[in-house]
């Protein structure tokens, strides 16, 4: 806390706050066009981290159901993988 206290509080321009989003297959695109848009809401965009999570087979409900397309063609569903990836995205992507 000390060393924020001063830095905050010192002429210093280098001081940021990194921030680091969690994205998806179904969530990238859309997220980086809002950022972009909104001209990353006054951020520096160096500051901002995008790390896309991978998707993987899922089912589609509790009791273990597998999906099948519109032609009735057996489909495999894919999902983020969730929220416990964020560890490993943060070190693979080079942001912790």
């Amino acid at each position: 806390m000390k060393a924020c206290k001063e830095r905050v509080h010192s002429a210093s321009s280098d001081f940021y706050v990194p921030l680091a989003i969690m994205v998806s297959d179904d969530t990238n695109d859309r997220t980086i066009k809002i950022l972009e848009e909104n001209n990353y809401f006054g951020l520096d965009k160096a500051h901002v981290d995008i790390v896309k999570q991978e998707n993987v087979p899922a089912l589609l409900d509790n009791d273990g159901n597998m999906g099948l397309s519109e032609n009735g063609e057996f489909k495999i569903i894919t999902k983020p993988h969730g929220h416990g990836d964020i560890h490993t995205l943060l070190y693979q992507f080079g942001v912790a």
